[in-house]
Formats: structure tokens, sequence, C-alpha cells
């Protein structure tokens, strides 16, 4: 293990939803690095303006972690800067690391002429509307002015560098321990013993394609009429996702568990386990299903193809295409072996490339570099 004493790093994120892919990396990141001797602040914004996401203050502080707070009045407030800009400089801190453009663009505005280096760590940008194009561009305009940029995958690597911009890739990392459970009694408690059930985990919004899973459920029942399908986690899209359910005539096979706290045993619980986006950086939820020894299938957008090989260790299928979907969920259904060996195989694949101590050991090197320079 790599260990570099002296050195005090803030992770700063502004969160819209709660507690998912981007606000996981954050906390993992900050505890393994607390293990490596590099302190660690975790610090978000309270954004008065909409419903307020603190959840990864909460999951730092079960962490042991050193938490900050930032309010936030409207799309821009100047005292957060001046906020920002105190917790740099009370805690000491030797780099600031963002997540995502709200900390870019408040961390480039309150840390400029200090000589603090900066980084940043982009999740993903939805670009499928007007808005989310123009934040997207806002972002790598941003960027420009940033010490150091790390990429979550190839396909966010190739759109910043149409802006000459340079990035390091660096995968997500789980920590692996709370994901060995392997039977929890969840089945049996929720009565679901004697059902195949396929789950589904992230935030409830379009880009995460949760409405072709639904579709696909339909093609499932057919020949699986006692199958149960789980979808996991909250968002904007939920509403409309249970009327979809209701429309489809699946009401009654698909339940929506909300936000959980026992994901592993969640997983545990799982036959398979399905992540159909459209848009995708280096999915946790992903990595998590796969440690736990589940068989995945997911759509081969952005890093996902870096950690699923087809028929190895997972299942690919084309986004937005809830046939094929359907047709290989009914293959891992019929024929347990080939689920219980794409389980194992997924397992190996995360213990081996995607842990949370591997990852923290390639930001701290990037850390390290940064303030040599």
């Amino acid at each position: 293990m790599m260990v570099f004493h002296s050195m005090k790093v803030l992770q700063l994120i502004s969160s819209s939803y709660g507690y998912y892919g981007a606000e996981r990396v954050c906390v993992t990141l900050a505890t393994e690095l607390e293990k490596m001797g590099v302190g660690s602040v975790v610090c978000a914004f309270r954004n008065t303006h909409k419903a307020d996401h603190l959840e990864v203050l909460e999951h730092a502080k079960q962490s042991g972690l050193i938490t900050e707070e930032i309010t936030c009045r409207g799309r821009f407030d100047w005292k957060a800067v001046e906020m920002l800009r105190d917790v740099v400089q009370r805690h000491k801190i030797d780099i600031v690391h963002c997540h995502n453009i709200k900390p870019n663009l408040y961390t480039r505005i309150a840390i400029r002429g200090s000589g603090v280096p900066i980084l940043s760590t982009c999740h993903s940008w939805h670009t499928g509307t007007l808005r989310g194009w123009l934040i997207s561009i806002l972002d790598r305009l941003i960027l420009l002015r940033f010490d150091r940029v790390v990429l979550v995958s190839e396909h966010m690597q190739r759109q910043i560098r149409r802006f000459g911009l340079a990035g390091d890739i660096i995968y997500n990392g789980i920590d692996l321990e709370p994901f060995m459970v392997r039977s929890s009694g969840l089945r049996e408690e929720m009565e679901w013993s004697d059902r195949p059930v396929i789950g589904l985990i992230g935030r409830l919004s379009a880009e995460k394609g949760q409405k072709y899973f639904l579709q696909a459920a339909v093609a499932v029942l057919e020949d699986f009429p006692n199958a149960l399908f789980l979808i996991v986690g909250d968002g904007p899209d939920r509403r409309s996702l249970e009327v979809e359910a209701k429309l489809l005539g699946i009401g009654e096979s698909v339940r929506f568990l909300g936000v959980r706290n026992d994901i592993p045993d969640i997983l545990s619980s799982l036959d398979v386990l399905v992540m159909p986006s459209l848009i995708e950086g280096m999915p946790m939820a992903l990595l998590e299903a796969m440690a736990s020894g589940r068989a995945v299938v997911a759509s081969k957008v952005g890093s996902i193809p870096a950690v699923v090989q087809s028929r190895v260790n997972g299942i690919l299928v084309p986004p937005a295409d809830a046939t094929t979907l359907a047709c290989e969920l009914r293959s891992l259904l019929t024929e347990r072996g080939l689920r219980e060996s794409l389980g194992r195989r997924a397992a190996e694949t995360v213990a081996n490339g995607f842990s949370s101590s591997s990852m923290a050991s390639k930001y701290l090197r990037l850390y390290f570099n940064m303030m040599a320079a």
C-alpha cells in the first residue's frame, strides 16, 4: 500500500439526487486515502433553491471523515465562494478535488491565485437535451483552467480532446468487503424465495434507460410469470416509471423499493442485475453487483465494456433495445449454470482490477505529481 503523509485533500461535490455514483466515489475515495495517510475533508453544497441532498455528508460522517457544508442560495452565490475559500484555508488544504460542474465552477473562482492545485473528476455529461449540452460545453471550458482532469470512461476522454483538453482515465473502484455477503435472508424475509428476481439499482432518470427494463419485463413474464422485477433507487422519473409499469400490465410483478441502505443484502438476493443505461461513466452499482457474484446484463455504453466481457463475466446488450435485453434475461433465467459461471468470473474481475484501494492508489500518484509540479 502506498502511503504519503502530510497531504490534505478536499473532496468537493454538489448532489442533486441522493447518494449515487459520484457521491459514493467521493466517500469511498476519501475513506481509502485516509487509510493511506492522506487527510481528507468531504465538502458538499447545501442548495437552498431546490431540494437538499446531503446524504453524501451523512455517509462520510459514518465513515469517520471530516465534513464541511457550504450553503448556496440561488444558481450563483458569491458568499458560497467565500465559504469555500475559508474551508480551504481553515483546513490547510493542499489539493482540491472536484466532482462535476458546480464544484468546478466555484473552485475555479475561489482558488484562483492561491497556488492550490485543482483536479476534477468528470463522472458524466448528460447531453441529450439542449440544456445538458450547453452545461457540458461550459464545464469543459472551465476545465481548461484546471491542473488535471480525470475521466471515468474512454468515451468522455474522447469528448474532452475535442476541446484541446488532456485527461487521465481512472476507473471507479469499490470497497469489496461489504459485497462478499452470499446470503442475507432477505429473500425469505420479503417472500421472494421461490421467484426469479431481476433487479435494477440506480438513480431513476431518463439516461439510465429504466423504461427498457420495464419493456423487457413484459416479454420475460410471458415465459416466467412468477418473475419479480425490483427497481431500487429514486429520482425524477420514479412516478412516470410507476405509471408505465401499470400501463404495461405488469404492476404486480414490479416492486419500487426506493432508496435502500442494505444494497449488499439486496444484491445477494438477486438472480440477475440489469443496467440498461443509455449514458454511463463507470457505474458503481455494476461493480457492486459483480463483486457480489451476480450475473449482470448491461448496455454497451461508457466504460461498461472495459469491465464486462460479454459471455465471459456478464452480458452486454445494445442500449435502448428491450427485445435483446429480454432475450438475454430469458437465457439467464433458464440456464442456472451460466448465471453462476458469469457471477464467479464477475467477482474475480472486480477483485483484481476495480477495488477502492486500486482507485485510491492511482489518485494518490496523481496528487503527488500535482504537488511536485
